[in-house]
């Protein structure tokens, strides 16, 4: 294989994911983490695993153990009215999930995930914490990174897993003026907004089920409530702004903005006699308020720079796919890095040309799949907000009576075109389901 030297930017499940799968298939990396803890670094709130995520986590030896510590699959979904009384409860997803695709689906707090990759990193001194970039310097053999401790890291590219507010994405709009093409990177004023998200984690409240999934309607704003391991209640309350924002308009939320909400909230109904006010009496730690960008840029690379995960692509919580597109998009960028190093025909590193051509394969083989799943999550968050009378009709009369015919339709496409890593056998396990980039 050819030498290639990858600089991470950002240690949270994108970051952390592509280091494992880079150590795995024997490509050199180094991961640069702002914050003093890997574990801490993109660890307050919860996130629901599904299976396209889990078959590649399971490829990096990380599933058993992620699932032993997750305890309780998700074995019932509930559609509940705005009095919260349920229009619909289904059972029996926990044994579906495994027998269709060999994988059950479960909540789990992100920390719980991130100490799941992070214990299969054999060679930890490759992640390096408190380092923030800063800049970064493209010349024609090498990318130089500057961290904000003064600390400079070689290599031939940067990736971005830094998140929505992405440090290496303004480095590429930054470079891509300087060599005028900056018309290319200028999509930060188009990115909106519509909702924003209330992330709470709670202890057990009575009239919440173990292995739950509830979507709550109501008009304006809705809620999902799960449960996990530890007695843990997660749950979200997804409220729709003002107007949608684009852009540096779209606001920066303060502490007191999660306890303005919560106070607004407090006696909405979230299941037969179970109120907000219940959630928020046990919570565990303090509530995460953030708006709910929708969005995937257009160009994902400039020369030696890539962003992948949020830095690229942003949608809202209401399908769970967010992290579980992440961590495909991370597995898509290893397939084509392999594939590039191993070819015969060359030698040496990768050539500027080389590996824009890798970058651009990355995008084309994500680009359509994660602008489907940003507006699939966005119609589902009109549904669920009973924003037209159409949507109303149809999620308090029509909707509870498909279950669970219309979920089971809807997790099979979405799940078939799931990728996986190329290079790191799946691990055998019983199902019915073909994904579609296995033999027939």
């Amino acid at each position: 294989m050819r030498p290639c030297k990858v600089v991470i930017s950002g240690g949270g499940v994108t970051g952390l994911t592509l280091a494992l799968m880079l150590e795995k298939v024997g490509v050199d990396y180094i991961l640069l983490e702002a914050q003093a803890d890997i574990l801490c670094s993109d660890a307050g709130t919860g996130i629901c695993m599904l299976p396209n995520g889990l078959r590649i986590l399971d490829q990096l030896g990380c599933y058993e153990s992620l699932l032993d510590q997750a305890g309780d699959a998700i074995d019932s979904v509930t559609v509940k009215g705005p009095d919260g009384e349920v229009l619909r409860h289904t059972t029996g997803w926990q044994q579906f999930a495994l027998e269709r695709y060999g994988y059950k689906a479960f909540w789990c707090d992100r920390s719980t995930l991130l100490q799941a990759i992070y214990n299969q990193i054999r060679d930890k001194s490759k992640l390096r914490i408190r380092k923030s970039v800063e800049s970064i310097e493209h010349l024609e053999s090498e990318v130089k990174v500057k961290t904000s401790d003064g600390e400079v890291y070689h290599g031939d590219v940067v990736v971005g897993a830094d998140g929505i507010h992405s440090r290496v994405r303004q480095e590429m709009a930054r470079h891509a003026r300087e060599i005028g093409a900056g018309e290319q990177f200028s999509e930060e004023k188009d990115v909106p907004s519509t909702y924003c998200c209330l992330f709470g984690i709670s202890s057990t409240v009575k009239g919440i089920s173990q292995g739950a999934l509830d979507y709550v309607l109501n008009h304006g704003f809705s809620y999902i409530v799960g449960s996990g391991p530890k007695d843990r209640t997660y749950w979200a309350l997804m409220k729709k702004l003002r107007r949608t924002c684009h852009g540096t308009e779209i606001p920066h939320f303060l502490p007191e903005d999660s306890d303005t909400i919560l106070q607004e909230h407090q006696n909405d109904p979230v299941g037969p006699g179970v109120f907000v006010s219940d959630l928020r009496e046990k919570l565990l730690r303090p509530t995460v308020l953030k708006p709910m960008r929708e969005f995937t840029y257009q160009k994902w690379f400039l020369q030696r720079m890539l962003i992948i995960g949020d830095a690229a692509h942003q949608m809202t919580i209401i399908i769970a796919q967010g992290g579980n597109q992440a961590i495909e998009s991370a597995a898509a960028l290893t397939n084509c890095l392999v594939s590039a190093l191993s070819g015969k025909q060359q030698a040496g590193p990768l050539s500027c040309h080389e590996i824009e051509t890798l970058f651009e394969n990355v995008q084309h083989t994500r680009f359509a799949r994660v602008k489907g799943m940003i507006e699939r999550s966005h119609q589902r968050q009109l549904m669920d907000s009973l924003e037209t009378q159409k949507w109303k009709d149809y999620m308090l009369h029509e909707f509870p009576s498909s279950l669970p015919r219309a979920m089971k339709e809807r997790w099979d496409e979405t799940f078939a075109p799931a990728i996986s890593l190329d290079d790191l056998e799946v691990p055998v396990r019983q199902k019915t389901f073909r994904w579609l980039d296995e033999p027939e």
